[in-house]
């Protein structure tokens, strides 16, 4: 071959790289990125290396897939490893549904294997966004639905927190991380920005304060199991369960334990002029909303939506600030399609929309002496034993069972696990029957119980005799309520009288 020749040869294989045969040795180098999500492409790389240990450039390199896993896609099937480095490389995507692939490497008679690559993830589903507030169960759990935000008089005590979270995930169940996700309120403030990033596990957190504006005033309601859906409703019911609206009455602490009317509980405020309170008056809207896919049923399980397959219409988001299941004028709204209105329902499904979720909790105080007077349907009550004497015998107890309802016939709320009853007289004393602690529901007539019992302790020993004869006592238990959990305040407010004799 003429020199000249042969220099060019060589120049131009340095270059552009020449087969070199058979390397030593093929080995899997990395993948990018190292968690892939389904519809995501993935960078697979191996490496060619010849017998001196040094990257082997311009190798033929096939690519397969093991098993040839459904709804896998493989990129370039034929390649030649690169100049310098001797990498080969591919790409990888899986659409639809879960999957898991191992990328096989072949260079003449060598063969490698990539670690299983596992594809899991996609966008956000509107059936796994879950919105909740007040950790009850570690951190992003849920299920503290009310604090205290007004004193006696109705005057706002603002700053009071709850801790909210947002949960996303995508269809499959799997969080979705790094994703952005906006909050509104019908009152109060929520976090500092109102947005939130998921984080890995898919959690965005946000802490919401009591603040103006004050919730929005509505009309008294009455529950029902089948409120409308159709393009602009939602189907959301009027309350949420934990208020117990399938037990509304107009007055349920006087009809207390009698049946439900469905009727939602009212009573003129004594306080405020031309004020009708009723329960709903302070139940709070709060709504999560971020970018994902309407839910839908795949039926055939291939990971998209079919022409046929049920689904979730969603509308635009709103806060439905007087809780009737769709928007109304004056209730804030996020406009998606930037038409500059409200939309319900488009009647079709949405890969990509706004998807949102609604959580909703109530803001509570406690009674003042005028909602205790028989004039102005009270809120408070003792319900048993009927009001009167009551004869405790030596060592004897007796179960009292009370209401106490804020101006509005919701309970005060109850943050703190040591929240109770307690009172000590000379000749008895006051205790819960168990510490109410937190309270999970907020019917609008909740019963809180605590005993009176003879001061003697039978445990004692020797027992001691009881009092020469009957002992005249009477106590008025303060009863403690916790407005959060999070630095709330404590609140006293005193049960009915209770009086009698003791041996």
């Amino acid at each position: 071959m003429p020199r000249g020749l042969a220099v060019c040869v060589a120049l131009s294989c340095s270059l552009l790289g020449c087969s070199q045969g058979d390397p030593a040795s093929l080995e899997f180098v990395d993948l990018a990125p190292a968690q892939p999500r389904l519809g995501e492409t993935v960078t697979v790389r191996f490496r060619a290396v010849d017998e001196r240990g040094e990257p082997q450039q311009g190798t033929p390199v096939t690519f397969s897939l093991q098993g040839e896993p459904p709804g896998v896609e493989l990129g370039d099937t034929e390649v030649r490893t690169t100049v310098g480095d001797g990498l080969a490389i591919t790409t990888l995507k899986a659409t639809g549904r879960v999957a898991s692939a191992v990328v096989v490497a072949k260079a003449g008679n060598t063969q490698a294997l990539s670690q299983p690559i596992s594809f899991a993830g996609a966008e956000a589903s509107s059936r796994q966004l879950t919105f909740q507030c007040g950790p009850v169960a570690g951190a992003a759990s849920g299920g503290r639905h009310a604090i205290g935000a007004y004193d006696s008089t109705r005057s706002l005590i603002a700053g009071v927190k709850l801790e909210c979270t947002a949960h996303l995930g995508d269809r499959n169940g799997d969080g979705v991380p790094g994703v952005q996700v906006s909050f509104l309120t019908e009152a109060g403030t929520i976090g500092p920005s109102s947005t939130s990033l998921t984080d890995v596990v898919g959690n965005a957190a946000v802490l919401y304060k009591t603040s103006l504006p004050l919730p929005v005033d509505v009309e008294p309601a009455t529950f029902s199991w089948t409120p409308p859906v159709d393009a602009t409703h939602t189907g959301e019911l009027v309350a949420p369960l934990w208020m117990h609206p399938f037990e509304w009455m107009q007055n349920p602490v006087a009809g207390y334990g009698t049946a439900a009317t469905l009727e939602e509980p009212r009573r003129p405020d004594p306080i405020l002029p031309g004020r009708v309170n009723n329960p709903r008056d302070n139940l709070v809207t709060l709504i999560a909303i971020t970018t994902g896919e309407e839910a839908f049923e795949d039926r055939n399980n291939n990971g998209t939506w079919d022409t046929g397959e049920p689904f979730v219409d969603l509308t635009e988001p709103f806060v439905d600030a007087n809780d009737s299941g769709t928007w109304e004028p004056g209730e804030r709204f996020v406009d998606a399609n930037g038409n500059g209105t409200w939309d319900g329902k488009n009647g079709r499904y949405d890969a990509s929309t706004l998807i949102w979720a609604q959580e909703r909790i109530l803001w509570t105080g406690w009674p003042d002496d005028r909602d205790r007077d028989p004039a102005n349907t009270p809120t408070v009550r003792q319900v048993s034993p009927a009001a009167g004497a009551i004869a405790l015998g030596h060592f004897g107890r007796q179960k009292v069972v009370i209401l106490i309802d804020d101006p509005w016939f919701n309970p005060p709320a109850q943050n703190g696990e040591g929240d109770g009853c307690a009172s000590t007289d000379s000749v008895v004393r006051v205790t819960s029957e168990t510490l109410f602690g937190m309270r999970f529901t907020y019917a609008p007539a909740a019963p809180l119980v605590y005993r009176v019992e003879d001061v003697h302790d039978p445990a004692s020993n020797p027992q001691p005799a009881p009092f020469p004869s009957a002992v005249a006592w009477e106590t008025t238990p303060r009863c403690s309520f916790t407005a959060s959990d999070k630095d709330g305040h404590v609140v006293s407010v005193f049960a009915p009288r209770v009086f009698g004799t003791v041996l």
